[in-house]
């Protein structure tokens, strides 16, 4: 399992501020790689798991690594990317815990 602290709100530059979880859960929506109906499930848990947390998201490790993608995968402009490096680092830092 995988836990991501919520960190504060990013102000883009020329378009609004955007709280994480608006922003995990805005990947997981135009994610291309959920097509099937068991991956439709999938995504709908975790955004279910990311509308539901409080302070951190405690992510199933498929889970974690489905959210992964479809960060990575979502492509942005360099100059908006550069304002969101805080999103991806707080992602990349989640901390391993044993259930």
């Amino acid at each position: 399992m995988k836990l991501v602290k919520v960190p504060d709100p990013v102000k883009v530059e020329g378009v609004k501020e955007i709280p994480f979880k608006e922003w995990l859960v805005t990947h997981m929506d135009s994610f291309e790689g959920v097509k099937t109906p068991s991956q439709v499930r999938q995504a709908a848990k975790i955004v279910d798991v990311i509308e539901k947390s409080n302070g951190e998201i405690a992510f199933e490790d498929a889970d974690y690594e489905v959210m992964k993608a479809a960060i990575q995968k979502t492509p942005y402009f360099p100059k908006i990317a550069r304002q969101l490096v805080g999103y991806y680092d707080a992602f990349d830092k989640a901390e391993e815990v044993k259930k």
